[in-house]
């Protein structure tokens, strides 16, 4: 080892060299650079890939122990005291590992000397204040107690300074919950920081002590705290400390069970019981998410015949959207704790006067209020068991089928849901919220969140009255925990009303708005919105100006956003999913029919639907990973999710009556120098039952012609099929056909760009092999000498009017409507009604769209980066 000395800066002496480091793993001594820094007193070991940091071994938390001494190296060990992580050093000479070694143990010496030093000061300068009352800083008495190193912090002495005087200073701090003799508060500079004070009658320390120190018991204690996965891992002897691994399981659709590490210490000061936790530098014991306990300080003392009991701690569940919303679940956490078992309590009372061995007395006159007591809280649940049948009674009157859930548990959905929670700030809507709020969203609808007849939301006529809703309903906190309480509907209800359909959009028809009109010359869908058209053509100079600007700054033109001007008010699982109203009319009369030939014409209507209702002029905006969206066709359930950023794909799930929609999405894009390409990439399977019968649906890709010169027309191009494997079954229908093609069907020619032809056929195990083989992306069709044996039904029209089969009409766009879409009142946070920038879009607020737009992108890209290094961690 070449060690040096340098002057790194002044007063503080840096030396490095190489020294062995022995793995955990195989055992195998690796060379290693280090650095001491005397000053700081902290032993670094440096990385061997630069993009990494050093790894800190603060010595102040650490003891030196010998590990053996052969003649090829001395090796020694560095151990934590506080139960964090160990490592094992080396060097084969023996004059530099003593040089080494006397350095450690006389820096991890000096630790002790240094407290006890700025512990003398600090009582002298107590000793010299006469107040310090109206001090920013907390009062300390003389310290007459010793308490292990890691847990002397200043956060714990000064809370065990305030209860052991009785004068908790409160106000930092608003109750948040208050029941009876519980009462909870939270900081208001800090969302983190909680204080819980809870009273007992008689003398129950005891028991309590043993719930919060018997890990057997503190599942009883606090029903969120899993039993059979928290466990203590080790008990250090040095300080007689225990290191926890503690499981919570929140009960909560995105924020499932976190695993918290920490130390825990029990002592007494002036007959008060105190219990410190602390959170730990760990290697996690589980695959769950780490939640975050900076500290936590149990108090448990018995005066005037009443126990009190405090919690003062600092802690997050981590993993949600905004601070509200984690100060929100961690005071439910704390209600559970402060609510629990005050009838476990009693019933310990009352068993210990029959034990002649417990220190608990209770008189028979106590004794018969406290079971007076118990009886009156039994009598109590039996009224909330009797409401609740009620409930059920009225909800099956009103024919309320809700008995299923979102099951979510495994750990890579976790992941994903903790991050469609993408609703990061509320600093810049503050304007939207005046000073007379209404009510908690939460508090407003919790009497009637069991009893929903229909889970719609409507869309008032005033659009800012419909965002601004929406917007409260998330920056106000507890709206996260209604949506979760809220059965979510999979099953489709019976809807007793007459069917609404949608016959206009923005003043036109609900296909051509007053954005198209037939091209009759050549056919397809021509742009004729001047507004739109013009919008579009200014983004060549939005993009020019961000590129010089990004270029002049130094920054990678890749980040460059769209602007928003462009953009329709949806994001695309919205649009996805907009774009299904046909099936409740088709599908559902597809499923009462045992054809399965005229089951499979049905499913071409709507897949023809399908298509013509995702036409829009405008881009919609791209949807967030883990983002989400949730609707009702006619009382039928829709639900979409977006499962992946790079590809962008999402999934759809539709829930019909004797039908169901499972399918998944990719949003490709091809651009050329005066058209762009744009197509739906996958399958939609449709399930029908009695008789069971499956097909699989894909889609035709759309073309927009005139993006740089000339009238913008869009069209459809290529093909699109139906398949039934079971029963052999193809439909394939072309677009804009060959002249030879429709011969081969004897179906009439017509040279124009919007005209289609196809058939349904029988077809060889060839054929049903070959696409099998292929998938749907490579898959070119049928072949028409080889493939078919029988053409069973013919398909032929123009798209953009009617579309025919067998000569008889299957759909209409002129005369054929589809159900509107109706949003849901309850979705979870996730959905894509409550995102930002498009809440602004439909205020007509660009600019603050643009800003929650690129906020979003970079949040994203910033996503991705870590789930790419996870990734490649994993491999």
């Amino acid at each position: 080892m070449d060690s040096k000395s340098i002057m790194y800066l002044p007063s503080q002496q840096i030396s490095e060299g190489e020294i062995l480091v022995k793995g955990k793993t195989l055992g195998r001594w690796k060379t290693k650079k280090f650095l001491i820094d005397e000053e700081q007193r902290v032993f670094a070991l440096k990385s061997s890939q630069a993009k990494k940091k050093q790894k800190p071994f603060y010595l102040e938390y650490y003891k030196l122990e010998i590990r053996e001494k052969k003649k090829d190296k001395i090796s020694f060990d560095l151990i934590s005291k506080a139960g964090g992580k160990s490592v094992t050093l080396g060097l084969q000479n023996e004059q530099q590992a003593n040089a080494i070694i006397n350095l450690l143990q006389k820096l991890i010496m000096k630790e002790d000397s240094i407290q006890k030093q700025q512990l003398e000061e600090q009582q002298q300068k107590l000793l010299n204040e006469q107040t310090i009352a109206n001090s920013h800083q907390w009062a300390f008495e003389k310290i007459d107690y010793e308490i292990p190193c890691f847990f002397d912090t200043s956060e714990i002495r000064e809370n065990i300074h305030q209860i052991r005087k009785g004068q908790q200073k409160l106000e930092h701090f608003q109750m948040v919950y208050q029941q009876q003799t519980c009462q909870i508060y939270k900081n208001v500079e800090n969302h983190h920081h909680f204080m819980s004070f809870i009273e007992y009658e008689g003398n129950c320390c005891e028991t309590i002590i043993q719930n919060l120190t018997d890990n057997n018991k503190i599942n009883q204690w606090n029903p969120f705290v899993s039993q059979n996965e928290s466990k203590l891992i080790k008990e250090l002897v040095e300080d007689k400390s225990f290191q926890i691994c503690e499981i919570r399981q929140l009960t909560n659709l995105f924020v499932f069970k976190r695993e918290f590490q920490y130390l825990r210490h029990h002592l007494k000061i002036d007959n008060i019981d105190f219990i410190v936790q602390k959170q730990i530098d760990q290697r996690p014991k589980t695959k769950l998410n780490q939640g975050s306990l900076k500290y936590g300080l149990w108090s448990v003392q018995y005066k005037n015949n009443i126990t009190k009991v405090c919690y003062v701690t600092e802690q997050s569940i981590l993993g949600l959207s905004y601070p509200d919303e984690d100060s929100y679940l961690t005071q439910v956490f704390l209600q559970q704790i402060s609510n629990v078992n005050q009838a476990s309590i009693l019933k310990t009372q009352i068993q210990n006067v029959e034990n002649p061995q417990t220190n608990i007395i209770i008189t028979h006159e106590k004794s018969k209020e406290v079971i007076h007591q118990l009886e009156q809280q039994n009598l109590e649940k039996q009224e909330i068991n009797i409401q609740n049948k009620v409930v059920q009674e009225n909800n099956k009157q009103n024919k309320e089928e809700d008995d299923q859930f979102f099951d979510c548990e495994e750990q890579d959905a976790i992941d994903e849901m903790n991050d469609k929670l993408f609703i990061v700030e509320t600093v810049a809507n503050k304007q939207l919220i005046q000073d007379d709020v209404v009510k908690d969203v939460y508090e407003q609808n919790a009497r009637r969140q069991s009893i929903l007849p229909l889970q719609i939301d409507t869309q008032d006529n005033n659009i800012q009255d419909w965002v601004e809703k929406k917007m409260k309903q998330v920056l106000q906190g507890g709206y996260c925990s209604l949506s979760i309480n809220v059965k979510h509907q999979l099953c489709p209800k019976e809807s007793g009303q007459q069917r609404q359909f949608l016959t206009e959009q923005e003043g036109g028809h609900y296909i051509f708005r007053k954005d198209f009109i037939r091209e009759e010359k050549n056919g397809g869908l021509k742009v004729i919105n001047e507004e739109k058209l013009a919008a579009q053509k200014a983004v060549i100079k939005f993009l020019i100006t961000r590129i010089g600007a990004s270029l002049l700054m130094g920054k990678s033109i890749t980040g460059i956003s769209m602007p928003v001007t462009i953009f329709e008010a949806r994001s695309n699982t919205e649009r996805v999913c907009s774009s299904m109203g046909f099936a409740p009319i088709y599908l559902e009369d597809a499923a009462q029919s045992s054809d399965i030939y005229y089951r499979i014409k049905q499913c071409a209507a709507f897949q023809f639907g399908f298509i013509f209702m995702y036409i829009s002029c405008e881009k919609p905006f791209n949807p967030i990973l883990g983002e989400t969206f949730q609707g009702f066709y006619d009382s039928c359930p829709i639900y979409c999710e977006q499962i992946s950023h790079h590809p962008p794909i999402c999934a759809i799930q539709m829930y019909g009556r004797s039908y169901k929609i499972d399918g998944q999405l990719e949003l490709v894009a091809n651009f050329h120098s005066n058209s762009v390409v744009g197509r739906n990439v996958g399958t939609f399977k449709i399930t029908f039952e009695n008789p069971h019968q499956e097909v699989l649906l894909t889609f035709a890709p759309g073309s927009l012609n005139g993006t740089t010169y000339g009238d913008k027309v869009l069209n459809y191009l290529e093909k699109q099929f139906i398949i039934d494997f079971k029963n052999k079954i193809i439909l394939e229908t072309t677009f804009n056909p060959e002249k030879k093609y429709c011969q081969f069907f004897d179906v009439e020619y017509i040279n124009q760009l919007d005209y289609l032809c196809g058939a349904i056929c029988d077809v060889s195990d060839s054929a049903i092999l070959r696409y099998q083989k292929e998938g749907y992306r490579k898959y070119k069709g049928l072949d028409l000498k080889q493939d078919i044996k029988q053409v069973r039904h013919k398909i032929k029209g123009i798209w953009i009017n009617e579309v025919k089969v067998d000569n008889q009409k299957l759909i209409s766009i002129q005369n054929d409507y589809p159900i509107k879409l109706q949003l849901a009142q309850y979705p979870i946070p996730s959905d894509a009604t409550f995102r930002m920038d498009l809440l602004w879009w439909k205020l007509k607020n660009f600019d603050q769209s643009q800003q929650w737009k690129e906020k979003l992108e970079i949040l994203q890209r910033q996503d991705r980066k870590l789930r790419e290094q996870k990734t490649k961690k994993k491999k």
